[in-house]
């Protein structure tokens, strides 16, 4: 089924797949492959969102994850929340998004590295998440989710995307010309020749750099080509960007009429997608406050029983202290006591509260100084992470421990090398031989792995 889809999505129109899947759905409702089912509708999502319909890919996404609820399987769980990421990226819900695609990124690395279907799934999650670290203005992690995918697989997409990165965040004209002239190569092999929404992007991203060469004319052919292919796989945001683009290009040109052309149809494509994405955000809202219910409605009912059991022992309680009042006398003055013993601890622990945060941030600014005292003093207040690291390879050095503490803190590695001022590139080095220390993957996420083994 994964397969089969895969193929066709370069094959058939939009409309046809979501067909082709809805056909699925049925055959896996008779025989209770809840699997299938589930896959059926995600994969109907992924069409709706390609399509720029937000809000009908959201329905089905909804209607996946109800479904995969009682189902076992970290390839459905990763293509759930990899689409939820897709989403959340689009209406630029941006940390939200980044969120669902750690938890996909997480499932992906749970699957069989000798199978191509999971391989090209952690691909795709990578490829995505170097869109949600531009977003996020983390440029240079970006690269390194992108230089991932292609060593998995090379794709045009991301080999062009790397493209466009040394064109506009580092500038390196020589090396922006060889990720082009290697996507173009691609885009002629087998696997990618009918693709036309992969030479689309491409064409876009290469006419970012054919502009940035001051090769005007030319950039506005690419952006056109661009726009043909995506009108033919009925991708309206690759258009909305070729169209802005473009009317950029006519003013250059000093062409005001093409210039107001263009401009007029972003404008008028522009307020059809704001109007699906609005839905798609009101959509996602009722979806938060859905659950926020079910929790408080869970949670009212243990409320209620615990009332219940709570009445009960309490009439239980007042009968035993009636008919041992003399006897429990002193108790109730030790009572008494512990009360207010217990609000002194609340106070105390409110007080506590208050100064771990004053504590994290004097940490977080301990780090940014390179300051000899930060690493006792992250160990004092966050003993867990370097105890286990510890556990995993007692010969970590303090440098390491420093380094494993700054990731964990959510610094990147363009600031953990300002911090102790060092090259970026050789703080790169750094996490590499800590993944080789830990015995971890080179493509496992520190910072996923440092939260996850310091939160056990």
């Amino acid at each position: 089924m994964i397969k089969t889809n895969e193929v066709l999505r370069t094959r058939i129109s939009d409309d046809d797949l979501i067909r082709w899947n809805k056909g699925i759905i049925k055959a896996a409702t008779q025989i209770g492959y809840r699997e299938g089912e589930a896959m059926g509708y995600v994969n109907i999502a992924n069409r709706f969102l390609f399509k720029g319909d937000l809000k009908k890919g959201l329905e089905y996404l909804n209607k996946a994850e109800d479904i995969s609820k009682k189902c076992r399987d970290n390839f459905l769980f990763g293509k759930i929340n990899q689409e939820y990421c897709q989403i959340y990226n689009k209406i630029n819900v941006n940390r939200l998004a980044l969120d669902y695609n750690s938890k996909a990124m997480n499932y992906g690395l749970k699957l069989r590295k000798d199978n191509r279907d999971c391989r090209l799934f952690l691909r795709y999650v990578y490829s995505i998440r170097s869109m949600c670290m531009y977003k996020i203005k983390r440029p240079d992690s970006a690269i390194i989710y992108l230089h991932k995918c292609t060593k998995i697989d090379p794709n045009p997409l991301d080999v062009a995307h790397i493209g466009r990165h040394y064109t506009e965040y580092e500038v390196k004209p020589d090396s922006a010309e060889y990720y082009f002239r290697w996507a173009f190569e691609l885009l002629e092999t087998k696997s990618f020749k009918h693709n036309k929404f992969q030479r689309a992007v491409v064409l876009q991203d290469y006419g970012y750099f054919l502009q940035s060469q001051k090769k005007n004319n030319q950039a506005i052919i690419a952006f056109k080509m661009s726009t043909e292919l995506a009108k033919q796989v009925n991708r309206p945001m690759l258009i909305l960007y070729n169209y802005n683009e473009l009317s950029k290009l006519y003013k250059k040109e000093h062409n005001p009429n093409k210039e107001n052309e263009y401009l007029n149809k972003a404008n008028s494509l522009k307020d059809s997608l704001d109007q699906n994405q609005n839905q798609a955000v009101s959509l996602s809202i009722n979806k938060l406050i859905e659950e926020k219910e079910k929790g408080w409605a869970e949670l009212k009912t243990e409320s209620t029983t615990a009332l219940w059991y709570g009445s009960v022992l309490m009439l239980l309680s007042i009968l035993f202290i009636l008919y041992f009042y003399v006897r429990i006398r002193k108790k109730r003055t030790k009572l008494k006591e512990s009360e207010k013993i217990i609000l002194e601890i609340e106070k105390e622990t409110k007080n506590l509260k208050r100064k771990l945060s004053e504590n994290h941030e004097n940490i977080i600014q301990l780090a940014r100084h390179n300051s000899i005292g930060f690493l006792p003093k992250f160990q004092e207040a966050y003993p867990e992470l370097c105890s286990e690291l510890l556990k995993i390879n007692p010969n970590l050095s303090k440098s390491d421990l420093s380094f494993c503490a700054m990731i964990w803190l959510g610094f990147s590695s363009k600031e953990v090398a300002q911090c102790i001022s060092m090259e970026h590139r050789s703080a790169q080095t750094k996490k590499y031989r800590i993944r080789k220390k830990l015995n971890l993957e080179p493509e496992t996420d520190l910072y996923c792995f440092f939260r996850s083994i310091s939160e056990q």
